[in-house]
């Protein structure tokens, strides 16, 4: 059987089951590109290269987490069905502030993985 992945520059519809969210009738999507692993790899050189010289570990955490909200904010297109309160929020870099830490890391693992991106596709 061949293996068929997604192209990096094209968005797919992507349904977070956190939260039984793919059961919802007007569920939460989230349009974001594929990351592959020699992207993944990019990140990961940008974080080392932004720790080169430092011991605090406070401060390499600090970088990590810029570094995934950049390749979260890079790679989601857009988002639909996701309030706060009454107000919809459709901004990745809004959506990264107020998610939830299980939503959000569901849909970088999503990014990363073509199994996962195809089992949230979403059904037409």
């Amino acid at each position: 059987m061949a293996i068929i992945s997604f192209d990096k520059d094209a968005p797919t519809d992507y349904v977070p089951a956190y939260g039984g969210n793919r059961d919802s009738e007007t569920p939460c999507v989230v349009s974001l590109k594929f990351v592959p692993y020699s992207r993944v790899q990019h990140y990961s050189k940008v974080i080392s290269t932004r720790a080169r010289g430092i011991n605090d570990p406070g401060k390499i955490s600090e970088i990590s987490r810029e570094v995934q909200k950049q390749q979260f904010c890079e790679n989601v297109d857009s988002i639909s069905g996701y309030f706060i309160g009454q107000r919809e929020v459709t901004s990745p870099d809004e959506f990264y502030d107020t998610a939830d830490t299980d939503l959000v890391l569901e849909i970088i693992k999503a990014m990363e993985s073509s199994a996962r991106l195809t089992d949230g596709q979403r059904k037409n």
